[in-house]
């Protein structure tokens, strides 16, 4: 890639996600109240990796939608990870997410609101150009078809960047078609999926598939082929909500550093490490 900056540069794409995120201290009790911890935080996926990976000193910026009324209000909290935005506009809710927490398992409840309007024809390759990694949400590409997924993928390597891509969620894979989902993803250069999206998706669809399996570890497969297990250190977690996007995260602004793979998965999973020790799916300011 030939790049006027000295500093790589990242783009990330995706959801704007206002979460609720709900920790119950003891069992749920049904029809009547449960002690919780309840913490409201900017979120979505996209946006959790761009701050993740800023807060590593990656250039990083941010392109997602959000309502006009909210567009101040993002503007700033991204403004405070060191996130560069390019907000489009919508008259429909930001979106909004609950998460319920339960150990290392999580239940959303989502309304991705003005994130279904983002326009994501209007970035072509000369867009691109100014970018060396852009890194793409699989909930980005829900309520899209194929050609229009595919043709987002040409223009970012055709301007030069090399693309990641985080799946979303199985359970999104599976609304979208499976067939589909993988038409539309083959031939990125980096897949980041968690064991679930992995067993649907499988190791062929990207040069790299760097699959995130928790506790287990992280496996590295090149062009179908397993090459590595990365062991993860047994921590207690208090909260799993942003572990993948912190991994993707430290990934993305290690590579933008010029390392290697191996170092960046290796910084990736120490981020996840730190992220799951708080509530919130971005880092402490």
């Amino acid at each position: 890639m030939v790049k006027d900056q000295l500093v790589a540069t990242v783009l990330v794409i995706g959801d704007v996600i206002d979460d609720i995120i709900v920790v119950p201290n003891e069992p749920i009790r049904t029809n009547t109240d449960t002690d919780s911890s309840i913490t409201q935080t900017l979120g979505g996926s996209a946006s959790n990796i761009a701050s993740w990976a800023a807060s590593l000193g990656a250039d990083v910026t941010f392109v997602g939608c959000v309502n006009t009324k909210d567009e101040f209000r993002v503007t700033e909290q991204f403004a405070s990870y060191k996130v560069k935005t390019i907000l489009q506009l919508s008259d429909k809710p930001t979106g909004s997410l609950v998460v319920l927490v339960d150990g290392e398992n999580r239940s959303m409840l989502t309304d991705r609101g003005a994130n279904k309007e983002l326009d994501i024809k209007s970035l072509d390759y000369i867009f691109f150009t100014n970018f060396d990694y852009v890194f793409i949400s699989g909930y980005t590409f829900f309520g899209r078809d194929v050609i229009e997924i595919k043709d987002l993928i040409y223009e970012a390597q055709h301007g030069g960047a090399m693309v990641l891509i985080d799946p979303g969620s199985a359970g999104y894979i599976k609304d979208f078609g499976l067939e589909d989902f993988k038409n539309a993803v083959y031939s990125c250069d980096i897949l980041l999926p968690n064991q679930e999206e992995f067993e649907l998706l499988g190791s062929s669809l990207a040069q790299i598939t760097v699959v995130k399996n928790g506790s287990a570890g992280v496996d590295v497969y090149a062009e179908g082929i397993k090459m590595q297990t990365y062991p993860v250190e047994k921590i207690s977690a208090v909260d799993p909500t942003g572990a993948g996007d912190a991994f993707a995260g430290g990934l993305v602004a290690t590579l933008a550093n010029e390392e290697p793979l191996a170092k960046a998965i290796q910084v990736g999973i120490e981020t996840a490490a730190k992220a799951v020790q708080t509530i919130g799916a971005r880092p402490q300011l």
